[in-house]
């Protein structure tokens, strides 16, 4: 069977699953937009935007900023998987969360 006429069509889907990659999406998309502002207050000036583009300067601080970033959640999720974290153990408002999303 081809990949292109969803050869996982007769497969079940798991709710629970999917509520939980929503979940983890949700988290990511709040982290990166954090990230995201985070290196724009810090490289792009407020004063005024004479240019309409960045300059050569706050290009590279928007680089390494959100370099910086991206390797400290590599490696937080590294140590996260290494340490078998359970958050339903160490997030009090996770078990709160998973219960809201399945009577949604």
């Amino acid at each position: 069977m081809s990949l292109f006429l969803n050869p996982y069509s007769s497969q079940e889907v798991d709710q629970n699953k999917i509520n939980v990659a929503e979940i983890q999406f949700d988290a990511m998309a709040v982290a990166f937009n954090a990230m995201l502002s985070s290196c724009r207050e810090k490289c792009i000036p407020h004063d005024h935007y004479g240019e309409g583009e960045l300059t050569k300067g706050e290009m590279t601080c928007v680089d390494r900023c959100i370099s910086k970033a991206h390797d400290a959640n590599r490696t937080i999720g590294t140590y996260v998987q290494r340490t078998g974290f359970d958050p339903a153990r160490y997030l009090p408002h996770y078990n709160k969360l998973m219960k809201s999303r399945d009577h949604e």
